[in-house]
């Protein structure tokens, strides 16, 4: 007997261990990119390579060439940091930008400019003069520029008379930073411990930018979760462009981690390009397809008005303009808002044909975050997953919205065929472009002929609060597992950021604790991409393409199986239950999986532990008995339209969906029965009372 008891102790001992084990759901990190525009006295201008005339004739056809130098703290990195970056990560974002972007071709070689010890200078013969004396060294970011790379010292007296150049006397030291070829460290000829005064060294040749790359822990690095950043610190003469940046690695949040590379390619990628030209501190240099300044330039300077708030020179707003909305819908009423928004013409044209909105006035840029993140980057809530929003949050793409501003600074022209596509609010009009989160998920109710009002999908938004248990979708292109990143904050969220009047199971009043969790977003909830952890440690992505992404064999309730020709699918209403012979699983965390599919015969086939089922219409619920390992699994994956998946997979091969409805044929699918010889199942509420009375009377 008390053999028996103990067997029955130890199934009570399971059941519980199973119901505590749990794995916490979350958001992707949201790190800021922390872009600290150069002010105007950190940046360099003047750098004479070729007179203005000869350089506007040009075409814009001459491959962009970048120049790497690694300052030495690159090579105190911890071995795998440093393979990760030299081997992986800066040659492939160089060969991204390389490849996507054309540049007047740079006819001679690079010699920078060096620093003056005050922001007043002469220009004399094109060239930059400072008065009496140059800096003794000439920072780009956190690494100092090579004496090779500099300019001899160009001055002129107080009066801007008795211009000349100065002989070079400044010792080189022994740490300089190194020039990387490809993947290998280019050595040189070894370098001479104090410069030659009668030497004038050739710069830097055959090259367009040339980028300082140091792996410093900074400041701004301690600010939290900052993995790199860059900026430019030297412009030519002739057309503005920057010619010369820096990037710097923080080495504590460095992640080798093969899931997080794409992470870091994609941050590497966006800073580059606000070393390249998008940065709110370059705006005002940005040029028309002649070479003629979009903005008015000063005649005793010659360079735009200065914004002495902001310590930036000010564009005009041919290139950014304040856009007003005077009926912004917000909890409760309306509001005035205003934006900045890019109207340069390409940007335009690329916005109003991604949207399908011919009245957007251009493309808005981020109004907060501070100095690092507004204005000089996308808006949030209507890029979402752009890479040069302000924040990385899931699946980062460089769009043809991005290509077009590189093109618009006429400076470049991009390759579009290195863009990626933004699905984000791809075709949904004016309606959505021009109105706030909460308009357009208002929109979405529409009534069906009584009093109520049915509520179409309001992706990519959404109003589903996140709780427990948890209820997933998929992300629009089926790509992921995503949650609604709608959640009650501490604090009520400012005004312009309340979106909703009333909400589910929310008392009145309360509405104004709830909204995204993303605040760049405005606090728009919509679909994100998560990470499932058990005890703070990573388990698994959202994302379906990632064959690391399945879960393990047992806690994959439902079967799913994540890889290159997976998807995202809906569950059925019906929570999965797992069940043995001696136990049932119910699973509360459910609404969607990933799942291998096939597009075969004019149908979707969706795989489902190892076995095939044929869609016949868009809604139908295939049900699922499998047998695996002991466990019976029982659920449902709901049919999507097959154009929805299979469309361009069937146009490759000149064929095409089956329309209409098919009966199911008989006996279709998998049936799996659990035979169970000698054991009774006993359902877990009933058991565990009367394991609990057995214990109770075995204490008498």
């Amino acid at each position: 007997m008390y053999q028996n008891i103990g067997l029955v102790l130890c199934f009570v001992v399971f059941l519980c261990i199973f119901s505590v084990f749990s794995v916490t759901v979350s958001e992707h990190h949201h790190v800021h990119c922390t872009h600290e525009h150069p002010k105007a006295d950190e940046v360099i201008r003047g750098v004479h390579i070729e007179p203005a005339h000869i350089v506007k004739k040009r075409s814009i056809d001459q491959p962009l060439r970048i120049s790497i130098f690694y300052d030495h703290s690159v090579y105190r990195l911890e071995p795998e940091k440093f393979d990760m970056i030299n081997n992986t990560i800066l040659p492939e974002a160089v060969k991204f930008w390389e490849q996507a972007l054309k540049v007047r071709k740079t006819g001679g070689p690079i010699k920078l400019n060096r620093k003056c010890p005050t922001r007043q200078v002469f220009v004399r013969d094109g060239r930059t003069h400072c008065i009496d004396q140059c800096n003794a060294e000439t920072m780009c970011g956190e690494v100092k520029v090579p004496e090779e790379h500099l300019n001899l010292c160009y001055v002129c007296n107080s009066t801007g008379h008795n211009c000349r150049s100065l002989p070079r006397n400044v010792r080189i030291e022994e740490e300089v930073p190194t020039e990387i070829d490809g993947n290998s460290i280019n050595e040189g000829t070894e370098v001479p411990q104090v410069a030659d005064p009668e030497v004038d060294y050739s710069g830097v040749e055959d090259t367009d930018f040339v980028l300082y790359v140091s792996a410093v822990e900074t400041e701004r690095c301690r600010r939290g979760q900052t993995v790199a950043y860059a900026s430019h610190c030297q412009q030519e003469s002739a057309l503005d462009r920057p010619v010369a940046g820096h990037a710097n690695f923080c080495p504590g949040e460095l992640s080798t981690n093969n899931r997080d590379l794409p992470s870091v390619l994609s941050t590497v990628k966006h800073e580059m390009l606000h070393a390249l030209g998008f940065s709110v501190s370059l705006f005002a240099f940005y040029r028309d397809e002649n070479g003629e300044p979009l903005t008015e330039r000063r005649p005793d300077t010659g360079n735009p008005p200065m914004d002495e708030e902001l310590q930036i020179h000010k564009w005009s707003d041919r290139v950014v303009k304040n856009i007003t909305r005077k009926n912004w819908m917000i909890r409760g009423g309306y509001m005035e808002r205003t934006f900045h928004m890019v109207v340069t013409p390409r940007v335009v044209q690329e916005v109003r044909d991604h949207f399908n909105c011919s009245e957007l006035e251009g493309a808005e840029l981020e109004d907060q975050g501070g100095d690092g993140t507004a204005l000089t980057h996308w808006e949030k809530r209507i890029f979402e997953n752009e890479a040069m929003t302000g924040t990385h949050t899931q699946n980062s793409v460089f769009s043809r919205i991005t290509f077009a501003l590189m093109e618009d600074t006429g400076w470049y022209r991009a390759n579009y065929e290195h863009a990626t596509p933004l699905d984000w609010g791809k075709g949904l009009g004016c309606k959505f472009s021009m109105v706030s989160c909460k308009q357009w998920l208002n929109s979405q109710s529409v009534t069906n002929g009584t009093t109520e009002k049915e509520r179409k999908n309001p992706a990519p938004f959404c109003e589903r609060i996140k709780g427990n248990p948890l209820r997933t979708e998929c992300s629009p292109r089926r790509n992921a597992v995503v949650l609604c990143n709608l959640v009650r904050h501490d604090t009520i969220l400012p005004r312009a950021y309340q979106h909703f009047d009333t909400l589910p199971n929310v008392a009145p009043g309360e509405e104004a604790h709830y909204g995204g969790s993303v605040s760049l977003a405005d606090y728009c909830p919509y679909l994100q991409e998560f990470t499932w952890r058990h005890k703070s440690v990573l388990v698994r992505g959202s994302r379906c393409s990632y064959e690391e992404n399945t879960p393990k064999s047992d806690v994959n309730f439902a079967l799913e199986n994540y890889g290159a020709h997976s998807k995202c699918f809906d569950h059925s209403d019906r929570v999965w239950e797992q069940k043995s012979c001696r136990q049932i699983r119910e699973w509360q965390h459910w609404g969607s999986g990933c799942y291998k599919y096939k597009c075969e015969s004019g149908r979707l086939h969706i795989v489902v532990g190892n076995y095939s089922y044929t869609c016949y219409h868009a809604s139908q619920v295939l049900q699922i008995r499998i047998i695996k390992k002991g466990w019976l699994h029982k659920g449902g994956v709901v049919c999507p339209p097959c154009r929805e998946v299979c469309k361009e997979e069937f146009a490759s091969r000149n064929e095409y969906c089956k329309g209409g409805e098919e009966p199911l044929p008989p006996n279709l699918y998998r049936n799996d029965i659990l035979t169970c010889s000698a054991v009774t199942l006993t359902s877990p509420a009933f058991l565990v009372t009367a394991i609990l009375n057995l214990i109770f009377s075995l204490q008498k």
